[in-house]
């Protein structure tokens, strides 16, 4: 099923939900005070004017200081005050501003000072006897509240509080709290936005970094923050990162292996069914021919020629001997599993001492061999396998030595290893040939090879050798002949 679930920008959905809480509290912010503002601000009026009334009863009428205080409450409170004693009597009012009651002289004051006459609309009376009253002028639209209060035996005062003027406060105060809040809900707005600003672009590093893991690229790493749990995420993605790179090259080193090993059993598979085949084969006309002889000896055949039979059979006994030896041989070398009698030797001593077994061969007889290699080379290694090494590459220069006739042995100092090369005159190797020498039971001169004696084994045991000693071998044709080389490592003393 399909997931139908919206995924909103953090940063887009905020704000929406913000704009949307801001215009919802300003509208019930409008509403509340245009409901309600009015009576807030009746209540909070009549609370001050009782606080008035309070201060007023503290005051010493008598004293001419008392007028300033006045002056101070109405100023503070913009109040009309109106003080009588007795009852009926008007000793101070706002709009004279003069001495209240001289008890002293027995008058009133400098001028006449009447109270204001006004109709009563409404009237409600605490428990104290103190009275809140609406009043309206006769001649005039005007409305005031007028708090009473008794602060003394017979002495009333009466405050006035113009009920337009408190509407008008209201208002004002009304419109200064709606733009004060908007303008706190902006601020609080824009500074989330700000904070979310920061938590935002730090989350979408982290998330380009993530995506870039996704597609096994590690190469981006996340940047320090300055946030705890941020830095801390970005930490953790960082160590998460590192350790799949890691497990992804070893798991692609591991393939690589895994890949090149089996590409290499396939090729010893290949290898090994060649070989049996190629032993098969080789095996398979020796046997043919010791088995024709041996039957027509059996039957009388060629009884005057008894003597040359047996010869033949002795002599085709030996080939298979001797391709028995060397299978052995290079399964011997080609295993790997042989261990290495490593000893230093002069490469001059071993190169003579090999010469003078084959001193007296009818195939040297006619051949001029030139060494060329300093007494002072030492190297170190299984001179024994060494020494086959070279046999092998003389015997095969010998059996394709052709114009002068001639081998040149040498050895050149390749800093950590000599560099011995057998050289003789003779046809080129055909490129087609010259990459498959090393291969076993490859003969290039497939005419003459076996009559010789010869297998194709010997290069494929020379390379099984030097792969041992982990080093280098190889062939190139050169002018007027071909030019065998193996590598053989110093002796470091």
């Amino acid at each position: 099923m399909k997931n139908r679930n919206k995924i909103h920008n953090l940063k887009r959905k905020y704000s929406i939900i913000s704009i949307a809480v801001i215009v919802i509290c300003i509208s019930v912010f409008s509403v509340l005070q245009y409901l309600y503002m009015d009576d807030i601000f009746l209540i909070a009026k009549k609370l001050d004017m009782k606080e008035a009334a309070e201060d007023i009863a503290t005051f010493d009428l008598e004293d001419e200081n008392s007028l300033s205080a006045l002056a101070d409450l109405e100023s503070a409170h913009n109040f009309y005050i109106e003080i009588y004693s007795p009852r009926d009597k008007l000793i101070y009012t706002s709009r004279s501003n003069e001495a209240v009651y001289d008890k002293t002289s027995g008058t009133t004051s400098r001028i006449e000072m009447k109270p204001r006459i006004m109709k009563i609309i409404s009237r409600s009376e605490q428990s104290d006897g103190n009275y809140f009253e609406t009043r309206q002028e006769y001649f005039a639209t005007a409305q005031y509240i007028v708090y009473g209060a008794f602060i003394g035996d017979d002495t009333v005062v009466e405050l006035y509080t113009s009920i337009d003027v408190m509407k008008e406060n209201a208002e004002t105060a009304s419109k200064a709290l709606l733009a004060l809040s908007a303008f706190i809900l902006v601020a609080i707005f824009a500074a989330t936005a700000y904070y979310l600003t920061l938590v935002t672009n730090p989350i979408r590093k982290i998330t380009k970094t993530a995506k870039k893991m996704a597609t096994l690229d590690f190469s981006e790493s996340c940047p320090p923050f300055r946030t705890k749990e941020l830095n801390e995420l970005s930490e953790n993605i960082n160590i998460l990162s590192g350790r799949l790179d890691k497990a992804l090259t070893e798991l692609k080193k591991e393939n690589r292996q895994l890949e090149s090993d089996i590409r290499l059993e396939r090729k010893m598979e290949k290898t090994r069914r060649s070989f049996i085949a190629n032993v098969s084969h080789e095996l398979k006309t020796p046997i043919s021919i010791i088995q024709g002889y041996a039957e027509g000896l059996k039957y009388g055949i060629g009884l005057e020629s008894k003597d040359e039979y047996c010869d033949i059979i002795i002599e085709e006994s030996q080939k298979m001997n001797n391709l028995v030896v060397r299978i052995m041989e290079y399964m011997l070398y080609g295993s790997g599993n042989l261990e290495l009698k490593n000893e230093s030797f002069s490469v001059n001593t071993l190169v003579k001492d090999y010469l003078a077994t084959v001193e007296n061969s009818s195939l040297a007889d006619d051949a001029e061999v030139i060494i060329r290699i300093d007494p002072s080379f030492t190297g170190y290694g299984d001179k024994t396998l060494l020494s086959h090494v070279f046999s092998n590459y003389f015997t095969n220069a010998l059996n394709h030595l052709d114009f002068d006739r001639k081998i040149i042995i040498s050895a050149k100092d390749m800093d950590t290893h000599y560099r011995i090369t057998v050289f003789n005159t003779g046809k080129p190797i055909p490129g087609s040939d010259i990459e498959n020498i090393w291969q076993s039971f490859y003969r290039a001169d497939k005419a003459h090879s076996r009559e010789e004696g010869r297998f194709g084994l010997g290069l494929s045991i020379v390379a099984s050798i030097q792969e041992l000693h982990n080093q280098k071998y190889g062939v190139a044709n050169k002018d007027g002949g071909v030019e065998f080389f193996f590598d053989v490592k110093k002796y470091e003393a």
